[in-house]
């Protein structure tokens, strides 16, 4: 949560939504990039960039971790350039996203500070484009931050000399710090929450950074930097953490399971300045926990209305903590769509990853949640290293059943990111098994937005040495490999295929 805020972004696990009704008279309100004069330049590498058969898909969405981060850096009186690199196919239409020299290019004049902000699926790219541009520029400090590197600092700046720092944890509290010690590397063990290397060469750690309990003393995302009208969507987030113990998610632990909250009016001021400032008709909570009770949401809801805004909302609930007084009266204030992570049909799998409902739980919240919202999207994830051929072909129908009912349903392929539970425990030999990269068929399928030809990846030529890449450094991207293909991946992924689901 997408999503860091710079290096552990808010946005939430998944895709999300939403509507943006800026024209383009917005286009003036984008400001001018900084470039060589600024303290410093953050890119965002997030990009949801994939060639199809007969199309793209493509969507672009502020980053919200960043445009919190420039917030705080701007009031403490720093100079920040900032770079969206999703933006590159607008304004460079039938340039290659993918291709390095273009990402440099792109980057164009950067400040002598640079920080890359990535999540997982775009840590490769991330780091062959911090690579080039380190060779064209040895003088500049580069640091990472994102999810992306999360769990995996110590090897990346072992194997990596180009990255000089990573940064972890929330960076409004860290950036400020460490920018003024950069100019005397010996107060760098002093700035909480970074990776770096010691005078003899070995990686250092200098401790968490403390987490920022009040969310309201944060200023508002930094919107005032973008071109609005450059995006699809707008998400927002009500919280940071997630306390509860999936095995699975990569989002729960880097928040060390503890959630903080912004105040509903802080929210509502959010709402009010995408609305009335930038002309944003429908906004995403993209937090998995903005439903966290019934009483929480029927407050926000009554807020809302006091409000004024007429704005239509998309959020995320939990199955075993929605009700129906609750979702009524969601809708009757514009929420359009309600989003459930189920994960599993399967009730043993359910109970292994912790999860923390059955099934028939997970299927009278969806039923009920169908009559009530305009649409419904429920999230499955197959290809658990304990999942079953019984417990898949459990989880298939059920997503089948779902299907016909009206409910959109997307299936994911489990990616045991270093952070998760399932990964450690893999680590550990849990569950006996290997994995394997399979370029053809990736959990994280957005690499180099290579082509879907059916249903495997086609990898062109011209991407191969980036799949080389991630195959050199297995303990660096876990993610990007399989658990078992022959036996735990392939007859599921086949079955899906026949369904239609893939």
């Amino acid at each position: 949560m997408n999503s860091d805020h710079w290096s552990i972004p808010i946005v939430g696990a998944r895709p999300g939504g939403g509507g943006n009704g800026a024209g383009a008279d917005r286009r003036a309100t984008a400001s001018r990039r900084l470039g060589g004069s600024a303290d410093i330049t953050l890119v965002n590498m997030n990009l949801l960039y994939i060639r199809l058969e007969d199309r793209i898909d493509y969507e672009t969405h502020p980053p919200l971790g960043l445009l919190y981060l420039v917030s705080v850096l701007e009031q403490k009186g720093f100079r920040v350039d900032l770079v969206d690199y999703q933006l590159l196919p607008r304004t460079r239409p039938g340039a290659d996203p993918f291709d390095l020299d273009t990402a440099l290019d792109h980057l164009g004049e950067t400040a002598a500070v640079v920080g890359f902000s990535c999540m997982a699926n775009l840590l490769p790219f991330t780091l062959l484009v911090a690579e080039q541009l380190k060779r064209r520029h040895p003088e500049k400090t580069l640091l990472l931050g994102g999810v992306g590197p999360f769990g995996v600092e110590t090897p990346i700046l072992q194997r990596f000399d180009w990255i000089d720092m990573i940064v972890q944890g929330e960076a409004e509290h860290t950036l400020p710090w460490l920018l003024p010690a950069l100019r005397d590397p010996a107060q760098i063990g002093s700035v909480p929450g970074i990776f770096y290397r010691g005078v003899d060469g070995a990686v250092q750690y200098s401790g968490k950074a403390e987490r920022i309990f009040d969310l309201d003393g944060v200023p508002l995302p930094a919107y005032h930097r973008l071109d609005t009208s450059a995006y699809d969507a707008f998400g927002l987030v009500s919280s940071r953490g997630c306390p509860y113990a999936c095995r699975f998610c990569s989002v729960a632990p880097i928040w060390d399971r503890r959630t903080t909250y912004r105040s509903h009016e802080n929210i509502i001021a959010e709402i009010r300045l995408l609305h009335d400032t930038y002309g944003v008709k429908t906004v995403l909570f993209q937090d998995e926990f903005f439903y966290s009770g019934e009483a929480k949401i029927m407050d926000f809801c009554d807020r809302l209305v006091q409000s004024g805004l007429p704005v239509r909302w998309k959020c995320y609930g939990r199955v075993n903590l929605v009700t129906e007084r609750a979702m009524r009266r969601m809708a009757e204030t514009g929420c359009l769509q309600l989003r459930f992570g189920i994960e599993s049909g399967s009730d043993r799998v359910l109970e292994r990853v912790v999860k923390g409902f059955r099934f028939r739980d997970a299927l009278a919240a969806v039923t009920l949640a169908l009559r009530i919202f305009e649409s419904v999207e429920t999230f499955f994830i197959w290809g658990f290293p304990f999942e079953e051929m019984e417990d898949f072909y459990q989880t298939a129908l059920q997503m089948a059943r779902f299907r016909q009912m009206g409910i959109t349903v997307l299936p994911s392929l489990l990616s045991m990111l270093p952070q998760t539970d399932i990964y450690r425990e893999y680590r550990q030999g849990a569950y006996g098994g290997m994995l394997a990269l399979v370029p053809e068929l990736l959990p994280i399928y957005v690499v180099t937005g290579h082509e879907i030809v059916g249903t495997w990846n086609s990898v062109p030529d011209r991407y191969r040495a980036l799949y080389d890449f991630v195959g050199r450094h297995p303990q660096v991207f876990p993610g990007f490999y399989l658990f078992e293909p022959e036996t735990n991946v392939f007859p599921k992924h086949q079955a899906l295929r026949e369904m239609g689901f893939a």
